[in-house]
């Protein structure tokens, strides 16, 4: 990346995180919001494509971890190997062994239980990666991932799964979205009895997507499409007896991500402006999306 292309994209971090703080539109459901339920120990599931998403509910596990004490369960479908590497000396002896060490460093600063997959993972650059359905026939070739991820919920008998969000995944990418398709589709099989999947039939209570409501995405059309039925308070304290806010402990926990340094360095940017973490609580039991259903990636040119 040329100097005046990182400076460029600096400014464009940086406007996002200034423009952050404008409000989203919400419709808010009845019921007590995630913010609420994390005042006591919850046990929360994180369902994600890449070792650095996490950084998008950095807040959310936060406020888990360090204030409640509760558990977290991090499941990560890809080791990231379809990205680049941002350190200097390269990412030795390769770049997927390199981001696993760097996020079972960030699951350890959590304090969270890692389940760390090796599915595909598109290169780059972005305009090449397929369609999202494409890469979903990829990862079924590789073992379909919903009765990994429902056993990993009957297991650890999530009281609380996120994951980004379906349709947009919070920056577009297919990935992203796929990952949550396969978290709530192993929702479903973990509560089925009849599925043929280790442990006693488990149903989650509380479904969330994680959504991206940036002032500035949502100026240009790019951010999440579900209307948020909850927010989350990221600037609140997140010590029993300390001053450390949610906010800061999730931008310290996006360091260990070395070879991502350029994308976390922008994330860090969009985190200190983000003052409130956007959420919509869903049924997945209603409203189901197919990982399967075609859908075309939005940085294709051809």
């Amino acid at each position: 990346m040329t100097i005046r292309r990182w400076a460029a994209w600096c400014v464009v971090m940086l406007t996002m995180a200034m423009t952050s703080a404008c409000a989203a539109k919400m419709q808010p459901h009845e019921g007590l919001f995630l913010d609420e339920m994390l005042e006591t120990p919850q046990r929360v599931m994180w369902v994600a494509a890449h070792p650095d998403d996490e950084s998008f509910a950095g807040s959310i596990l936060a406020k888990t971890a360090y204030k409640a004490g509760g558990e977290l369960y991090f499941f990560v479908l890809t080791h990231g190997d379809g990205g680049a590497c941002h350190i200097p000396g390269g990412c030795n002896p390769d770049l997927p062994t390199v981001r696993g060490k760097e996020l079972a460093e960030v699951a350890r600063l959590y304090g969270a239980t890692l389940q760390h997959e090796y599915y595909f993972n598109a290169p780059l650059p972005v305009e090449s990666i397929p369609d999202r359905h494409e890469i979903a026939k990829v990862w079924m070739e590789q073992g379909d991932p919903t009765p990994k991820i429902a056993a990993a919920i009957r297991k650890f008998k999530p009281t609380v799964i996120l994951a980004l969000s379906p349709d947009h995944g919070g920056t577009g990418h297919p990935e992203h979205q796929l990952a949550c398709r396969f978290a709530m589709a192993g929702v479903r099989m973990a509560a089925d009895g009849s599925a043929s999947i280790p442990g006693e039939a488990y149903r989650v209570p509380n479904a969330y997507y994680v959504l991206n409501k940036i002032g500035l995405s949502r100026m240009i059309g790019m951010d999440d499409p579900e209307i948020p039925n909850e927010n989350f308070k990221n600037v609140q304290i997140c010590e029993s007896d300390g001053t450390m806010t949610c906010q800061r402990y999730a931008i310290e926990n996006t360091k260990p991500h070395h070879s991502q340094n350029a994308d976390m360095t922008g994330m860090r940017l969009v985190t200190s402006g983000m003052w409130k973490t956007y959420l919509y609580k869903v049924d997945p039991f209603t409203e189901v999306k197919d990982p399967m259903e075609p859908a075309r990636s939005i940085w294709r040119k051809d």
